[in-house]
């Protein structure tokens, strides 16, 4: 009786061993044919994509807020400098402009006081002929006069004709005719002086004007000398300028290269859909053509089968991406397309089925 049990026992352990190798068995078959299936299906279908949530705190958003962040900061710090060049750019030009019109004007005056001085070179040579005509006269009629009175009068007081006061007075007389004369004489000297000083002034002036060494005087020297620190003041605003202005030309190229690399960080499709709030699925370049806008989705229930239609196709994003394959470990380049789901949370599947579910179920 003991051993029909034991015996039963034994039967059944067997069979119910042999039951779950079997099904054991069944399921690994059916997770190996699942699994070379899924294989099967991304080596040879091209219709499907992967459905990717984007937040503002994922790795790929973040980094490009960093990226975003630090090149607008350097793109300001390169405007700021630029607006320092365009200031000092500003003083160069103030700078060159009033020493030009300095250098202008100072040509000017000097032509002025050339003329000036011409003028009254002629004015004196004229004074000089007539006072010398003048001085002549005066001191022959003084001398003729003075030979004649002083005769007269030493004859009348040896005659005991005048008294001694009177022969004193007419010395004093006389005495005060040749100091006229020597006056004379004296405007004579003085105005000769002054004509020759004033040519010297005229020939320093031609001398200046003509670029000439020979013939300069102290004051037109003196003059020449700021003319001069106004050529080097000129010839320094011009060489800053000219630096300043290739430094612009640079920093406005370095501006415009920032500019396309914001725009092409701006552009990215990652951020377009966080600024967007868009739904985004990721579509590999040898399925993007069978993922144009409008075209259905599908997601499975079991990546192949149980499938229903979930939305469709939107616009394509602008912009390359890089993303782990839904199955292998590799990664695919491609772009981002919009989703417009039924659902939201269908976003959160790992892949949705391009046009019709694979298989027809």
């Amino acid at each position: 009786m003991n051993q029909r049990i034991v015996n039963k026992l034994n039967t059944v352990a067997v069979n119910a061993y042999k039951a779950l190798g079997t099904v054991l068995l069944a399921l690994i078959l059916g997770g190996l044919v699942s699994y070379l299936g899924v294989q099967v299906f991304f080596f040879v279908n091209h219709s499907w994509l992967a459905p990717t949530v984007v937040s503002p705190t994922d790795p790929q958003i973040l980094q490009l807020n960093t990226q975003l962040a630090q090149q607008a900061a350097s793109r300001d710090k390169l405007l700021a400098d630029r607006r320092d060049l365009e200031a000092r750019l500003e003083q160069a030009e103030r700078l060159l402009g009033s020493e030009k019109d300095f250098q202008e004007r100072f040509r000017v005056a000097l032509g002025s006081e050339r003329t000036a001085r011409e003028k009254a070179l002629r004015r004196l040579a004229s004074l000089r002929r007539e006072y010398q005509l003048a001085a002549e006269e005066i001191s022959e009629s003084n001398r003729a006069y003075a030979g004649m009175a002083r005769t007269r009068t030493e004859a009348l007081y040896n005659a005991r004709m005048l008294e001694r006061e009177e022969h004193l007075t007419a010395n004093h007389q006389l005495a005060q005719l040749a100091q006229s004369n020597l006056s004379l004489a004296q405007g004579t000297t003085e105005l000769q002086t002054k004509l020759e000083a004033v040519k010297r002034e005229l020939d320093g002036f031609d001398a200046s004007l003509g670029g000439k060494s020979a013939g300069l005087t102290t004051e037109v020297l003196l003059l020449e000398r700021e003319y001069t620190r106004s050529v080097l003041e000129v010839a320094r605003a011009e060489s800053e300028r000219k630096h300043l202005e290739e430094s612009l030309k640079s920093l406005d190229e370095a501006v415009a290269r920032y500019d396309a690399l914001l725009a092409s960080i701006r552009s990215s499709p990652w951020l377009e859909a966080i600024e967007q709030g868009l739904t985004v699925g990721f579509v590999p370049y040898e399925n993007l053509e069978n993922a144009g806008p409008g075209t259905p989705l599908y997601r499975c229930a079991l990546k192949l089968v149980w499938c229903q239609e979930a939305g469709m196709v939107g616009q394509v994003l602008q912009g390359e991406v890089t993303v782990k394959h839904p199955v292998r470990q590799t990664l695919l380049r491609g772009v981002m397309v919009e989703l417009k789901l039924r659902d939201e949370r269908w976003a959160r599947d790992e892949l949705l089925v391009l046009g019709r579910p694979p298989l027809l179920l």
